[in-house]
């Protein structure tokens, strides 16, 4: 029987960073989670080809490589956004704007059901791009969406 993801529960959904795989495992040691993420979508798109041939009423097609992204929205974190001292992650020391900027490869997960040793998350490997931090006077937090290209496959383990 499926059980159920609440992802309101606080524990469910996470994105984490690390500069290695190992510490970009949800719960692990010197990790950096992305705190305050509004949504977050991971995406999966195969590329296809669509052809024609003359003795078919319809079209044909096949798939090509496929393109993978994760992409969010969170309240800014200075810590998170701009770094803070972290002798065991340079994510996390440098932080997502100098990461990102400095088109740094990094290793991340978003786990589906939390830390525990049987919960589902997804990892690969990427790049953090499309940060634009934004404020308005009817939102007076800075907001910014974000995302990390994947480069590679994502792939499901267990905590």
């Amino acid at each position: 029987m499926a059980g159920v993801i609440n992802v309101t529960s606080g524990n469910q959904a996470i994105l984490t960073l690390g500069n290695t795989a190992q510490l970009a495992v949800p719960g692990a040691a010197g990790r950096l989670s992305v705190p305050l993420v509004q949504d977050i979508s991971v995406s999966t798109a195969p590329g296809t080809v669509r052809y024609s041939t003359l003795d078919s009423t319809s079209s044909s097609a096949f798939t090509t490589v496929v393109e993978n992204e994760v992409s969010f929205n969170m309240l800014l974190d200075d810590d998170v956004f701009f770094g803070l001292a972290n002798t065991t992650n340079s994510v996390a020391n440098s932080g997502l704007w100098t990461t990102s900027n400095s088109k740094t490869e990094v290793f991340f997960s978003v786990a589906f059901e939390g830390a525990d040793s049987t919960d589902y998350y997804l990892h690969g490997k990427g790049f953090i791009g499309g940060l634009a931090p934004s404020a308005s006077i009817d939102q007076a937090v800075w907001i910014s969406p974000g995302s990390i290209i994947v480069n590679g496959d994502l792939s499901k383990s267990t905590v």
